[in-house]
């Protein structure tokens, strides 16, 4: 269980000093295939988005190469967040199976920011009309409604700072809910939704972040999705399914967008617990932001819940990227990651 909120703040700024001045610059090697299966006998056209790592203002890709693709391929961007994807049209597939590997470098930079409450602002009208897609409170699996404001308001009372609210809220997260690897009993695939989370009090990490999500909105604090996948070192020169992981960033006045991955901060001990309450570790690689997304090349389908992976339409019918009952899904991963450099950054004064 996390601690009260003050307390929470007390321990990063006092243990955190190093955090604040240093942080970690991880160089990666990965190779990443992707593959779509159980293509149907007689299928006219695949359309296939592949989620690829792309930079951020914590990572650097490059080296960037399409080892294998099955056809033609370009890159292309959704419009709402500027995410990108691989896409391949093919028309008449023979092969069930088919299968994209790329190769890329990745720079990834460990973040822990230190939050002084007092120098954080209110959110103002300006912040409203600027992140206002990231406080639309009827956002499906993330939607405000009586019962999550309810929630914010017991958890927060009547606190009116930014960055003690939101510490509030994570606190009632990780300390209501439960991520499947701490708890077994918990579901592990789903929609990633605040309801399903409410009623299992756990589940994946979507479930957990779509919770934090939807009650920092019911507060008025923008929040967002996140999605990539660790990565790890025991797995360093292995070929491994990654999974995904999520994490949320919120928008604390003064100091910008705050990561935090709540089920790596429940999972930590003392002090790592504290900072990954407002950062990352390095051994992460982020793909992209938001749900509910429409893609470009505009997709048959409805909007696209989650790229954890990607996304792909068999003639028109959605493939499967979660078991759906004891029927495996149509899209898989794997990585091949090698260790490169690892630098410690100082920060500037």
């Amino acid at each position: 269980m996390l601690r009260s909120f003050a307390s929470w703040l007390l321990l990063v700024v006092s243990v955190g000093a190093v955090s604040a001045q240093e942080s970690v610059l991880q160089t990666y090697r990965v190779r990443q295939s992707t593959v779509l299966r159980d293509i149907p006998a007689g299928t006219q056209r695949v359309r296939w988005w592949i989620a690829i790592p792309q930079d951020d203002r914590y990572q650097e890709v490059t080296d960037f190469a399409v080892v294998a693709a099955p056809g033609v391929w370009s890159v292309a961007r959704e419009a709402e967040h500027g995410n990108r994807f691989l896409y391949l049209d093919l028309a008449a597939p023979t092969a069930s199976n088919l299968e994209t590997v790329i190769d890329f470098t990745l720079r990834r930079r460990s973040v822990h920011v230190v939050i002084d409450p007092a120098k954080v602002g209110p959110i103002t009208d300006s912040h409203r009309t600027l992140f206002a897609a990231e406080l639309a409170p009827d956002a499906p699996h993330m939607a405000v409604t009586a019962q999550i404001r309810a929630i914010a308001d017991a958890a927060c009372g009547g606190e009116t700072n930014v960055a003690l609210q939101v510490s509030a809220l994570i606190e009632h997260v990780a300390r209501f809910a439960d991520h499947y690897s701490k708890d077994a009993t918990k579901p592990k695939c789903g929609i990633g939704a605040a309801d399903d989370c409410l009623a299992h009090q756990g589940g994946c990490c979507t479930d957990l972040h779509s919770l934090f999500i939807a009650l920092a909105r019911a507060r008025g604090i923008p929040a967002r999705l996140q999605m990539g996948y660790r990565v790890q070192a025991k797995n360093a020169g292995k070929e491994v399914d990654p999974g995904y992981r999520c994490w949320a960033e919120y928008f604390v006045p003064g100091y910008g967008w705050v990561p935090t991955d709540i089920v790596e901060a429940d999972a930590a001990t003392d002090p790592a617990r504290a900072q990954w309450l407002a950062g990352l570790t390095e051994r992460r690689l982020w793909l992209n932001e938001g749900r509910e997304l429409i893609l470009n090349p505009r997709q048959d389908g409805p909007p696209v819940n989650t790229m954890i992976m990607g996304y792909a339409e068999i003639d028109g019918v959605p493939a499967r990227v979660l078991p759906q009952g004891d029927t495996l899904p149509q899209l898989t991963r794997t990585i091949r990651c090698e260790d490169g450099e690892t630098v410690t950054l100082k920060a500037a004064r």
